[in-house]
C-alpha cells in the first residue's frame, strides 16, 4: 500500500512539473554585455544566469534582433526580455528588474573626418543617423522630429550600421563605448579615428534592466523577485 501510495505521488509530482510553463528569456546580440553563440553569454547574461539559479525556473535563452525580442515580450506572457533600458513609454508594458548592470552610456559617434557638428539634436537634423529598428534610441530620435527615410536610416543591427558609417553611408551611429570598440574589432577596424558627441542615455536611465511580461503568472513572479532580490545582496 505504502508503495503504491509513493508511486502515485511521484507520478503526480512528475506530471506536475511536466506542466510547467518554461520561462523564455529573450535578448539580443550587444556586445560585450551579451554575446550570441551555442550558448549565450558575456557579462550582463551571467548575471541573469545567476538570478534564475536563486529559482527552480525552467528556461531557455534566445538571441534575436531586438524589434522581434520587444515584440515578444510586450505580446507574450512568461516572456523575460534583458538587457532593456527603463522609459516612461516602457514603463507599463512590464514587471521590472533593475539594475542588472551598471549605466551603460550611449553615446553619438562619427568619423572624425566628417566635419558636421554632432553635439545637438538639432544639428544632427542635417545629418543622417543610422538607428536599429525597435530599439530605445530609435523611440528617441523618432520623438524629437526626426524622420525615417530623411534624417534617419533604419537597420536591423548595430553592425549593418557601422558597415554603413566606414562606407560613408550614413553620417552617425548610437552606439555605447564598450560595444563600439567591440564590433570594430570584428569588423577589422579597431583603428578607425572616430569621434564622439551627443550623450542619448545616461545615469539611471541607462541602467541594464531586466523585465518580464505582463499576464505572466504571479507564482512565476514572485520567484524571479525573490531570486533578483537574493542575487542583488551579493552583489
Amino acid at each position: 500500500m505504502k508503495n503504491s501510495l509513493l508511486i502515485i505521488f511521484l507520478l503526480l509530482s512528475f506530471t506536475a512539473r511536466s506542466n510547467e510553463e518554461e520561462l523564455k528569456v529573450v535578448t539580443e546580440d550587444w556586445p560585450p554585455f551579451i554575446l550570441k553563440g551555442q550558448e549565450v553569454s558575456g557579462i550582463v547574461t551571467s548575471n541573469i544566469r545567476e538570478i534564475l539559479a536563486y529559482t527552480d525556473i525552467k528556461y531557455s535563452i534566445d538571441v534575436y534582433p531586438w524589434a522581434r525580442s520587444f515584440h515578444l515580450a510586450t505580446t507574450n506572457p512568461n516572456i523575460l526580455i534583458y538587457s532593456i533600458y527603463r522609459t516612461k513609454q516602457r514603463e507599463s508594458k512590464f514587471h521590472w528588474f533593475c539594475p542588472l548592470y551598471k549605466s551603460t552610456p550611449i553615446h553619438v559617434y562619427k568619423l572624425a573626418s566628417n566635419e558636421i557638428n554632432i553635439d545637438s539634436l538639432e544639428a544632427l537634423k542635417t545629418s543622417v543617423v543610422g538607428i536599429m529598428r525597435g530599439d530605445n534610441s530609435h523611440s528617441y530620435f523618432l520623438q524629437q522630429g526626426f524622420q525615417e527615410g530623411v534624417n534617419l536610416d533604419i537597420s536591423s543591427n548595430e553592425e549593418t550600421n557601422l558597415k554603413k558609417l566606414i562606407k560613408g553611408r550614413i553620417d552617425v551611429v548610437i552606439q555605447s563605448k564598450e560595444s563600439l570598440n567591440y564590433r570594430l574589432g570584428l569588423l577589422g577596424a579597431a583603428d578607425l579615428n572616430l569621434m564622439s558627441g551627443l550623450e542619448i542615455s545616461k545615469g539611471e536611465s541607462a541602467e541594464h534592466c531586466m523585465a518580464l511580461s505582463l499576464g505572466t503568472k504571479p507564482e512565476t513572479i514572485n520567484k524571479i523577485k525573490k531570486g533578483f532580490e537574493q542575487w542583488q545582496k551579493t552583489q
